[in-house]
């Protein structure tokens, strides 16, 4: 692993905790090292009784977010806003919303939270503005006005039909008419929320003025809203419409479109660039593939990304989590910015329901599947992010009519079917799933009246009636609580840099109910197991681990005594973290060895490989991988790369010339020289890249599985290839994610499997558990831009059928 060189802070007494020795390319940096909380305004704290929660408020609970760990606190937007999209539908930047406070309080609000150590980051909402403000009521105040310009405007089609047929986020059409000028201009939100022209340099300056003049009043950065947005398709064109639907799905038009890296260049430039603070984007429609370009420790836009794979897959799952789906999107996510990169770690947000709820079991296991989700992105590599309540526990929340829910998008969505005619309760249902006013109900403090939210007879949106027993104060008398759990495992990640700037290696990746995963620094490895699901899950490990090595879990009962267990048995939403101390091994010791093999290894020449060419598919995973995960900008570093590079392919080349040397790359007790020795503990990021770059190039030659061969690798090790073999193959996985040609064959490659009711998985059989199987297995759907109400009629209509034919059954 790579050293860290400390970079300077802002605040000089803010300082990280130097742990285990690590490695030369990571750079320690403070918000690499934070812990950030998440605060939705309006639902924090009322100071004043008015219903909605304000500054004042958030300068009060500020010792509760300090308590629990966290040191970056993040603010929804409080700017001037008619609020029909509360708050970012912003109408002046310079200004507070009145409900929120003045600017007095804001800087107040920054002052305190410096005096507490922690730093604070504002919403930046920079690709539509309100309505109201100044700029857009000169913009459509005539067409000739100088600011015309700084907004998107067209005339409609021929017979009064709009610019196009794209579809607004928050549904129907895109485009609204203004009789005043007689053209429409664009909002992909809401109808009041116009969105700007970024192809306008003038519009662009004033945004870099308006962003800098909140950075010299001294907060520690921005997360920065919608900018994927910021670039359209040129031309506006309309999109391919198959089904003849009024508006269609425009996501492609204006998502992450071509030339807007040149837009957020400047961006940075002429802005945060220039000030010592972190910058978060809220990147929707940028892919693995293209985050180190976003987010390169050098040359990136952004200092990290929110990645909305994993926000999909909620969407897709809705009610069950795919492991093995999520397994590959965080997994993709944490390789391909291993080197140059960081990632913005988050469960839930301001407009997401409750992960309890979605993923989880909030009612049998909801103490026990909050810790678990928690744990299992908390320790990854990047800046995790809870969002309020999220620490305990908060839920989905059912109110019976529409208007108790303030959302624009679920009013829309509401006004939409019921004109199509679909019943109340239908859409109600489909709300009670998806809506996002679920993740906005107020904080829950304690159990008085409004959950200690606010003293008003009336607040601004309905409180969970589960407030009376899932509220702060309740749980931090409760030792085994979610929040006092969050306060371990925050600290437990604070303490142990390996958790931080540690590699992220995949484990048991065919298991459908564990994600375990490894962190490894030169001087420590921890091991993070979670059951994601509400069954017993069972498995091996190749490496033991002991009771001494345990260092948090989540039960409630004293986890047994256990020596070099390799064969673990979990509870539902069971998790637990060990950490393994280690030291390096005598190199010379390898030396030796590799050299004594060197002897038996067949020699084939150069020459006689030089003319077996790369297959296509090899070129393009080749190219792919490096250009995911080998952005470096030092010139040194590169030559090591393409070094690698190089004798990644040499190494195929020589496999398919000679069927020898690749048996004996294969036989444990014949290595030769050349051959990926995996020593984890020692190998450098250089070793790994190889690795990494030695299984893609081998994807295209896979041995087929024959059970009855007894020369053949064990079904398991087929199963579950590692990248620490040099000769990896695309493993055939079955289960519930692939075909089975036999039901023979299918128990032959579930063997381990003791029950139906159990899924249970082993280590590699040569004697690795890293493992990323998972990866390569194509009939696994990651993520999926489906709509979200779509996939909740689809769960509805599957309850229904369930129900009716436990009727039957009944009757019968």
């Amino acid at each position: 692993m790579p050293d860290i060189i400390e970079t300077p802070t802002i605040d000089e007494s803010i300082k990280p905790i130097p742990n285990e020795t690590t490695s030369p390319q990571i750079r320690r940096q403070w918000w690499k090292e934070s812990v950030a909380y998440q605060i939705y305004p309006r639902s924090f704290q009322d100071s004043n009784g008015d219903g909605i929660g304000d500054i004042g408020g958030i300068i009060q609970r500020l010792d509760h977010i300090k308590d629990l760990g966290a040191d970056l606190i993040w603010i929804c937007p409080i700017y001037k806003s008619p609020n029909d999209d509360n708050g970012y539908d912003i109408s002046d930047y310079s200004q507070i919303m009145d409900v929120f406070g003045t600017m007095e309080d804001v800087e107040k609000l920054i002052k305190c939270v410096h005096e507490r150590k922690m730093r604070i980051i504002l919403d930046l909402v920079m690709n539509h503005t309100s309505d109201e403000h100044p700029w857009f009521i000169e913009s459509r105040s005539s067409r000739t006005n100088p600011k015309r310009d700084w907004y998107i405007w067209r005339d409609g089609k021929p017979g009064g039909h709009r610019p196009n047929n794209w579809e607004s986020i928050f549904n129907g059409s895109a485009w609204e008419y203004d009789k005043e000028t007689d053209q429409y201009y664009l909002h992909l939100f809401s109808r009041k929320m116009p969105d700007l022209n970024w192809e306008c340099a003038e519009l662009r300056q004033e945004l870099y003025n308006a962003t800098c003049w909140w950075l010299d009043r001294g907060i520690d950065g921005f997360r920065i809203d919608a900018v994927s947005h910021i670039k359209k398709k040129p031309g506006l064109p309309d999109l391919p419409n198959p089904k003849h639907l009024e508006f269609v799905s425009s996501f492609d038009y204006h998502m992450n479109v071509e030339g807007i890296e040149e837009h957020l260049h400047e961006f940075k430039k002429g802005t945060y660039g220039k000030y010592d603070v972190v910058s978060v984007g809220e990147a929707n429609g940028v892919g693995a593939d293209q985050a180190v370009e976003w987010v390169d420790e050098k040359q990136g836009l952004f200092n990290m990304i929110f990645q909305f794979e994993g926000t999909n897959l909620w969407e897709k799952t809705l009610g069950t989590l795919d492991v093995l789906a999520l397994k590959r999107i965080m997994t993709r996510w944490e390789k391909a910015l291993e080197k140059n990169g960081w990632n913005a770690l988050f469960i839930e947000n301001h407009d997401k329901p409750r992960i309890v709820s979605t993923w989880g079991n909030d009612k049998e296991y909801w103490r026990e599947c909050a810790t678990a989700f928690a744990t299992v992105y908390m320790l990854m590599m990047g800046t995790p992010f809870v969002y309020q309540g999220q620490e305990i526990g908060m839920t989905n929340v059912r109110f019976p009519s529409i208007n108790d829910y303030p959302d624009v998008a679920a009013k829309n969505f509401y006004n939409l079917e019921l004109a199509k005619g679909i019943d109340h309760n239908d859409i109600m249902q489909i709300i009670y799933i998806t809506g996002r006013d679920n993740a906005r109900t107020p904080m829950q403090w304690d159990d008085s009246l409004n959950a200690g939210f606010s003293t008003a007879q009336q607040s601004w949106i309905g409180i969970n009636p589960n407030y009376v027993r899932i509220n702060v104060a309740q749980q931090e008398k409760d030792e085994y609580s979610i929040l006092n759990f969050y306060k371990r495992l925050i600290r437990l990640r604070k303490e142990n840099d390996v958790f931080i700037y540690g590699i992220y290696d995949l484990i048991l990746s065919s298991h459908t109910q564990v994600y375990g995963y490894t962190r490894t620094s030169d001087t420590k490895r921890a091991y993070i197991l979670t059951n994601l699901t509400d069954r017993v899950a069972q498995f091996t490990l190749f490496q033991g681990l002991s009771s001494s090595q345990l260092v948090l879990s989540n039960l409630i009962e004293p986890v047994p005594e256990h020596t070099d267990e390799k064969s673990f048995k979990f509870h539902p939403y069971e998790i637990r973290v060990y950490i393994i101390e280690h030291k390096k091994k005598d190199q010379h010791h390898h030396h030796h060895r590799n050299s004594h093999e060197k002897k038996k290894s067949p020699i084939v020449s150069t020459e006689s490989t030089a003319a077996v060419s790369l297959t296509k598919r090899q070129k393009a995973a080749l190219e792919k991988l490096e250009h995911i995960s080998n952005k470096a900008r030092n010139q040194v570093d590169e030559n090591i790369i393409l070094k690698a590079t190089e004798d990644a392919k040499r190494k195929v080349l020589t496999t398919l010339k000679t069927k020898a040397v690749s048996e004996t790359t294969i036989n444990d007790q014949e290595i030769s020289a050349d051959s990926v020795v995996i020593d984890i503990e020692n190998e450098s990021i250089q070793k790994k890249r190889e690795r990494q770059r030695s299984l893609v190039l081998n994807l295209e030659h896979i041995t087929p599985i024959n059970p009855t061969t007894p020369s053949c690798h064990s079904s398991s090790e087929q199963l579950r290839r590692s990248f620490s073999a040099q000769v990896s193959t695309k493993p055939v996985l079955k289960g519930r994610h692939a075909d089975s040609s036999s039901d023979e064959e299918y128990e032959i490659e579930k063997r381990t499997t003791s029950t139906s009711e159990l899924d249970d998985e082993t280590s590699t059989s040569d004697g690795k558990d890293i493992d990323y199987a998972v990866l390569y297995d194509d009939t696994i759907e990651d993520f999926s831009y489906t709509s979200a109400r779509e996939q909740a009629k689809k769960r509805l209509l599957r309850n229904q059928q369930e129900i009716m034919l436990q009727q039957i059954k009944e009757q019968e």
